[in-house]
């Protein structure tokens, strides 16, 4: 009867609660009451659908997960949703294993690309994930993919026409530094200044630009995406640099094309008053940004991305006239409809090495299908 009572006890709560819309500590949107129909009950997706509601909109559901990731530690849990709990706080997704049909899709596609506008140089540079660079800080016995083989392969697959820009052996070579952030998958605005600057060269940009950009921390206070997902590390404060060009004139007009606002600067301060602080980078991710310069530079970059390139973008911006950056995860139209709008030059494929050997929407864009 006690066990009865208490089951209805938290059916009222729950009933009481008003739903939220958003899980600040998880940084996600959770989930809302599905809509009762026929054809959802009679394939099962109604009651799939009313579970997952009822999981994100339990009453207390902060404080039974902060129980839960508690009582894991304390059994010696290495691993929380899907996050590893590394050596010195360090947390770490997991590599992912590869569609190789989808891989393969995604490499074609860019080969194919460089082949179509053989006057664009093409480069391709896949940042290697944390878990690659930091496998020493991995819990004992760990088994992840080793994604250097991965990205030996996807260099090997792009052949002489495409230009590799190694960001592993850059990496590798400051493993003492701060790369990545601890409670975040990204990797650090030091670490994406350590390639742009050993990468300059290739990517066509002359001179020693080691010396044109200074550092400012612009928040002390960063708590990242794997502490929201895992719930461990919620209270580590990590600091945001970014760099600025201490030469020549920075001015830029930044026009967000699918959403008709423009601004005049590649950050945006207003996400360092929200959880997801790393969206300071550009405001986060958008399916089209026009970036305009004031360089005497006439080339015009065309950016393929995922998140990685965010805090990368700002380091070429003095380098070219003009900067289109398209997020294919977020657009909806062609290449073509691109090659034909801006007069690109330069084409750069910049991913980290998990979004890009599973995303399906690269090959798409690339190829118009």
């Amino acid at each position: 009867m006690l066990f009865i009572l208490v089951l209805f006890l938290f059916m009222f709560i729950n009933l009481a609660v008003p739903d939220r819309e958003m899980s600040e500590k998880e940084n996600r949107m959770l989930e809302t009451r599905p809509v009762l129909s026929m054809s959802t009950v009679l394939d099962g997706e109604f009651m799939e659908q009313w579970e997952n509601y009822q999981s994100d909109q339990f009453a207390g559901r902060d404080c039974w997960r902060s129980v839960k990731v508690f009582l894991d530690r304390l059994g010696g849990s290495k691993m929380e949703n899907g996050v590893y709990i590394g050596k010195s706080g360090q947390l770490l997704e997991e590599i992912e294993v590869p569609d190789d049909g989808q891989s393969e899709a995604n490499l074609s596609a860019i080969v194919d690309f460089a082949e179509k506008y053989p006057d664009v140089q093409t480069s391709v540079m896949l940042v290697p994930d944390a878990a690659c660079i930091l496998s020493d800080r991995l819990p004992a016995f760990a088994g992840v993919e080793d994604q250097k083989q991965l990205l030996g392969v996807a260099e090997q697959r792009l052949g002489d026409d495409v230009n590799w820009i190694d960001a592993v052996s850059v990496l590798n070579n400051h493993v003492s530094d701060k790369l990545y952030y601890k409670t975040d998958h990204h990797w650090t605005t030091l670490a994406a200044f350590y390639v742009f600057r050993e990468s300059a060269v290739s990517l066509g940009i002359d001179g020693e630009v080691g010396e044109n950009f200074a550092s400012y921390t612009i928040s002390d206070d960063f708590n990242g995406v794997l502490a929201s997902k895992s719930g461990v590390g919620l209270s580590e404060k990590e600091t945001i640099d970014i760099y600025v060009p201490t030469q020549g004139d920075d001015d830029v007009v930044v026009n967000y094309v699918d959403e008709g606002r423009k601004t005049t600067s590649l950050y945006d301060s207003s996400k360092l008053e929200t959880r997801d602080q790393y969206g300071v980078f550009l405001g986060g991710n958008s399916s089209v940004i026009d970036i305009r310069t004031v360089s005497p530079e006439k080339k015009r970059l065309l950016v393929l991305k995922d998140s990685f390139a965010n805090c990368f973008i700002p380091f070429l911006a003095p380098y070219y006239r003009e900067i289109v950056v398209v997020d294919p995860r977020y657009y909806s139209g062609t290449i073509g409809d691109i090659m034909d709008t801006y007069r690109i030059t330069d084409a750069l494929v910049l991913y980290s090495g998990n979004t890009f050997f599973t995303d399906n929407h690269l090959s798409g864009v690339l190829t118009g299908e």
